[in-house]
């Protein structure tokens, strides 16, 4: 044990209270051992690699479930480790600013990731060697610093030294934003490591492609929940479609419009209420190329209710056995509150011949808005609003905003 000048050893305790348990000396705190497979004393009989598959189906499964990692951890010691090796752990590491943050674990006790991460993170020389060696790489510390030299490092004899570890092979994963991620199994030396550096050279590649392939799940389920999210808090209701208006999405405002009786909803089928409304959303269904529509809806009461409907590229995904296909339809129902429906918009531009601008403008100015307003609204210079009120007047005859105010206000009702 460290003498009194090691403070921080002292601080520590014992080992079966803050370092590696063992089954037997901390009850309670056992290694899973269920589907724990062992190599046969013949290293090179089949059953070897019967072992090493199973495994990397674990690691694969871990993909799914990453709640699994740490079991698939106990799994990989349980297999390869020799004895007395029953800690690993995965981990991301940056040396500048020193930092560690424990993507999973098996066989350590509670506080030791907190311990670490707040003294020795990217800090020891295990630690620092490492970082240079490429992604992939098994390395066994006895190969990159002599054991005398880890001896005289205060990581060893404040922190390793009273259990007898001395020892790492590690795997280097990938490395990002100045950080490396690596599998660490840390040990006694005075074990035969050849069968876990052997087993691990088998397994790195695939647990190298497990963890990006994580990541690359976990940055897009982070994406799906925003783009939900912001869906949801969206004014209005949104659905997306197929070409045969299947219901692939809806956020959490459909069921009012449902309600409201302008749309309906039957064995997950989209369909408007309004047979002309309908008539529309298939015959744009049919289209082959990209475009959009924007009418008045009606309820079976006579209400009317803005709506966008866009055919977009249709959206696929390959995946084993052949092709996913998504979204091709968007549609929206309703505008949000004080905003001039787009429909409106739309209806005036295609009036009078203007261009969207113009009729931005013009449905803003019959709705009471001045041109000062307007302009800080769009936050434009007034002279630009005025240079668009010229194209407007020359393109309806009006020849003051009143007129065209009247104008506007004279429009037949939209037919659908």
């Amino acid at each position: 044990m460290p003498d009194s000048r090691d403070s921080f050893a002292t601080h520590m305790g014992s080992v079966g209270e803050f370092l590696l348990y063992q089954g037997a000396k901390q009850p309670g705190k056992r290694m899973p051992t269920d589907r724990v497979p062992t190599f046969p004393p013949d290293h090179n009989a089949p059953a070897e690699w019967e072992v090493l598959n199973a495994l990397i189906g674990d690691i694969y499964d871990s993909v799914l479930h990453p709640e699994s990692w740490n079991d698939t951890l106990a799994r990989i010691t349980g297999a390869l480790c020799p004895l007395s090796w029953e800690a690993a752990f995965i981990l991301w590491e940056g040396n500048n600013p020193p930092r560690a943050r424990f993507v999973a674990a098996t066989g350590l006790a509670a506080g030791i990731q907190e311990i670490y991460s707040a003294v020795y993170a990217g800090s020891h020389p295990w630690s620092r060697k490492l970082m240079r060696y490429a992604n992939g790489s098994v390395v066994d510390s006895y190969d990159i610093m002599t054991r005398e030299e880890f001896y005289e490092s205060e990581f060893f004899r404040n922190f390793l030294a009273p259990y007898g570890i001395d020892r790492l092979v590690g795997v280097l994963l990938d490395r990002r934003g100045g950080e490396r991620l690596g599998l660490m199994l840390p040990g006694p030396g005075d074990r035969d490591a050849e069968k876990l550096k052997r087993g691990l050279r088998v397994l790195a590649p695939h647990i190298q492609r497990a963890m990006r392939i994580s990541d690359r799940l976990a940055t897009l389920e982070l994406a799906a929940g925003a783009a939900r999210a912001a869906a949801d808090a969206a004014p209005f209701a949104i659905f997306s479609l197929d070409d045969q208006l299947n219901i692939l999405a809806a956020n959490s405002r459909a069921d009012r419009y449902e309600r409201a009786g302008f749309i309906r909803r039957t064995d997950g089928r989209f369909a408007f209420t309004h047979p002309a409304s309908q008539k529309q959303l298939l015959d744009l269904a049919k289209s082959p190329a990209p475009a959009g529509l924007a009418f008045q809806t009606t309820s079976a009461e006579g209400t009317e209710c803005p709506v966008l409907v866009a055919r977009i590229s249709r959206q696929s995904a390959e995946r084993i056995g052949g092709t996913d296909l998504g979204a091709s339809l968007i549609v929206t129902l309703g505008s949000a509150p004080g905003e001039t429906p787009v429909v409106a918009i739309d209806r005036v531009a295609q009036w009078f011949g203007l261009t969207p601008a113009e009729a931005r403008l013009a449905v803003a100015l019959a709705g009471g808005q001045s041109l000062r307003d307007y302009a800080a609204l769009r936050a434009v210079s007034l002279n630009a609003v005025r240079f668009l009120l010229k194209g407007i007047f020359r393109k309806t005859g009006a020849t003051s905003q009143a007129q065209l105010v009247a104008m506007v206000a004279r429009l037949p009702s939209p037919t659908i």
